[in-house]
């Protein structure tokens, strides 16, 4: 039996509907948010549906290439491959071209690794990066995917969201935690930028700052994981500065192209 089906009109235009597009969208989004993955019954409880109407959207999934599968947990996550399809539009090609050099100028100066990020429904995910010179440095995979609140770029780039993107991103947590949260955003508004000890990695200092459309609408965020060490020849205060023009340049690059 077909899964599309047609329901009430809307606008007196018929309305389709496609069941098991819906559920693989469930499951995908679902799963993008869990970076160690999710097991199938892990997925059919989280979305309260049965095991087996998971399970065969999940093996399509995977045979398609969109998840991959742990064989010692058996445990699915999201490839690469909705990253790679994505990468092929127009705009968020030609962000990820312009920030290339800016980003491997921005490493050589400052001898700090750096990235460009964004956010894909409640993940981050990074779009280009560049390591720093130095031989011991910190860095951050291309395509790796992060719970975006969890990440300072995350928090910058919601920081100028739309109010009903915000409360998507922060639907999760509990009063206080969203409250704080709305904090941040205040002052990386006030301030255009934050500069914070990250919350995953000790030692580490993320400097960073929003890339903005012509709307004032983020388009990512450019952030330095500043890690300390001699030799190096600014301090995390210079730093900042180079970020802050950094990125400033690709956001008038993309206001203007």
């Amino acid at each position: 039996m077909s899964e599309f089906h047609e329901t009430d009109a809307v606008g007196g235009q018929p309305s389709y509907s496609a069941p098991a597009v819906d559920k693989a969208f469930e499951i995908i989004d679902l799963v993008a948010g869990e970076v160690s993955g999710l097991t199938v019954t892990d997925i059919a409880v989280r979305l309260g549906r049965s095991t087996s109407q998971v399970y065969r959207i999940v093996v399509s999934l995977h045979r398609l290439g969109v998840l991959r599968r742990d064989e010692i947990t058996d445990r699915y996550s999201l490839s690469l491959k909705l990253y790679e399809i994505a990468t092929r539009h127009p705009p968020l090609q030609r962000l990820i071209h312009q920030a290339t050099p800016i980003l491997q100028h921005l490493a050589a100066e400052t001898d700090q690794s750096c990235h460009l990020a964004t956010i894909a429904g409640t993940s981050l995910v990074i779009l280009a990066q560049a390591d720093s010179p130095m031989p011991m440095h910190y860095t951050v995979k291309l395509g790796s995917r992060f719970p975006a609140m969890e990440t300072s770029s995350g928090v910058a780039i919601a920081a100028f969201a739309s109010p009903s993107r915000q409360n998507a991103l922060l639907e999760e947590f509990a009063r206080a935690e969203r409250e704080a949260f709305e904090e941040r955003f205040g002052a990386i508004r006030r301030d255009g930028f934050e500069q914070r000890e990250s919350d995953v990695t000790a030692g580490v200092i993320n400097l960073t700052k929003p890339v903005l459309d012509a709307a004032g609408e983020p388009l990512g965020a450019i952030t330095v994981p500043f890690l300390p060490q001699k030799r190096m020849r600014l301090a995390a205060e210079a730093v900042l500065d180079k970020v802050i023009a950094a990125a400033e340049e690709l956001t008038t690059i993309m206001q203007n192209s």
